[in-house]
């Protein structure tokens, strides 16, 4: 975990976002939020050869979720696609990119309660570090737009956290947090500030 800031990376996302517009919400929120994840690989990883020296992997984790905010925690789904660079004679080998999509569902409860969509810088230590936009579903309905960053602790096992990042690092204060993320609800609907209108038509496959 490098402690990047990653901000700059909601343009990137925001590009395959759906900014779908929030409905049923009765007040206009943004605030700060961060929770942990913990998530293994199911099923076999499906690789192949995409490039001169590159693999590209689609796998599957499932895991949990906790949050400071109760709509961000639950049974957790990734379904992610990753190039690595696998030419051990290249400075970049080890290094790749990852993208995909989070779902997170309450225990016990086939019910999405937030889906998302991410993408992610790898490392060659088994780690990454990238962003996440996406939406809770139901009742006070947010959007959350996250820093996050991971480790792979065991083979096949990930974990990690977003809106914060356990390792202090220079030249950040000690009480700053150095991932940021908020969910907010605030103006996605053309300017309608309470999200209290329609969305313009698309919707998170």
């Amino acid at each position: 975990m490098r402690g990047s800031r990653w901000l700059a990376a909601v343009v990137a996302v925001a590009s395959v976002s759906t900014g779908v517009a929030i409905a049923g919400s009765s007040k206009t929120e943004t605030s700060p939020v961060k929770g942990t994840f913990e998530a293994s690989v199911v099923g076999k990883p499906k690789d192949k050869r995409c490039a001169s020296k590159h693999v590209k992997t689609q796998v599957r984790f499932e895991g949990t979720q906790k949050s400071d905010d109760s709509r961000l925690t639950g049974d957790l789904e990734i379904r992610a696609v990753s190039v690595v660079n696998n030419n051990p004679k290249s400075d970049g080998y080890g290094y790749g990119y990852s993208k995909g999509t989070v779902t997170l569902r309450k225990t016990y409860s086939p019910k999405t309660t937030f889906k998302g969509e991410f993408v992610a810088v790898l490392e060659p230590d088994g780690g990454g570090e990238g962003f996440i936009i996406g939406e809770t579903k139901g009742k006070d309905a947010v959007h959350l737009l996250a820093n996050f960053n991971f480790d792979e602790d065991t083979p096949g096992h990930i974990s990690g956290e977003f809106g914060q990042d356990t390792q202090v690092q220079k030249p950040y204060a000690p009480t700053e947090d150095e991932d940021p993320a908020i969910v907010t609800n605030a103006c996605f609907d053309h300017g309608h500030g309470h999200g209290g209108g329609h969305g313009h038509g698309g919707g998170h496959h």
